[in-house]
């Protein structure tokens, strides 16, 4: 059977299988664009006005290549995005790079977070013990584009303490590029398809996205934001029971339970002999 990093069983598979997890693809993009390395990195070397989407997408494919993928998958995608992040570095106005661990545990934590609070808002919330697996599980993602294992919080809930202290602490939105880029996020002009469906993106991203770094971002907010995510949710959370598998699961996570059924026939013996 083809080996992978995670099995079905862990949390990795249970947390990031569900699609309603997309709902805050947007604002864990923001947040991670708020740390002033990430936003120099992103305004310098991506088309960010242009391809809010395309950005979105690449990190959703290699955090399911990860997720559910075998060894292979898992090494041409830590290659892939290694080779990418390689070229993301400068000195203007003020030294940034993609490997700096700081940028890094903070993205992590970002996708760790957005992943947590959407199954609280709309699934079921995750017990204790699962988020320190999950967290753990995540851990391990982070290693495999780079990120030390030292670095960073070890537990789940020195894990929190820090996320909370990064919300309130001066750095995230410090730099004139993390509203830039957050705004192009939020209320994405090009291409015309991003811009019709800003309407719709918008009160998510802005509610999702927590005081005071919203505020920072000068993202705009209203308290009908906040009553549209909750209808949202809630329709989500009603149909989550009767949703058929290839609507409700991402399908990486699919393919990847095809794939070991597949191979469990093959390793079962023969019983016929």
């Amino acid at each position: 059977m083809t080996a992978r990093l995670f099995e079905p069983d862990s949390a990795m598979w249970r947390l990031n299988r569900e699609r309603f997890v997309l709902l805050g693809g947007s604002a864990a993009a923001i947040l991670q664009a708020a740390h002033p390395t990430v936003a120099l990195g992103v305004a310098a070397h991506s088309r960010f006005r242009d391809d809010v989407f395309g950005r979105l997408h690449r990190t959703l494919d290699a955090v399911y290549a990860v997720a559910f993928g075998t060894g292979a998958d898992v090494a041409a995608t830590t290659s892939l995005v290694g080779a990418i992040h390689a070229r993301v570095r400068g000195d203007t106005p003020r030294p940034y790079s993609a490997f700096d661990p700081d940028a890094q545990i903070w993205v992590l934590a970002t996708l760790v977070m957005t992943t947590v609070e959407m199954h609280r808002r709309v699934g079921r919330p995750p017990p204790a013990e699962e988020l320190e697996r999950f967290y753990a599980d995540m851990r391990l993602f982070g290693r495999c584009f780079g990120l030390d294992p030292a670095v960073g919080p070890q537990t789940w809930a020195a894990f929190t303490g820090y996320y909370e202290e990064m919300l309130a602490g001066p750095l995230l939105g410090s730099h004139p590029s993390c509203a830039e880029v957050a705004r192009a996020i939020a209320l994405p002009e090009r291409p015309l398809v991003a811009r019709l469906l800003g309407p719709m993106i918008m009160p998510l991203a802005c509610d999702y996205v927590p005081e005071p770094v919203r505020s920072r971002l000068g993202l705009p907010w209203r308290p009908w934001h906040r009553r549209a995510t909750r209808v949202i949710e809630r329709c989500v959370g009603l149909g989550l029971p009767v949703a058929p598998a290839a609507i409700r699961f991402a399908p990486a996570y699919r393919r990847a339970r095809r794939a070991r059924s597949r191979a469990r026939l093959r390793d079962r013996p023969n019983r016929s002999r």
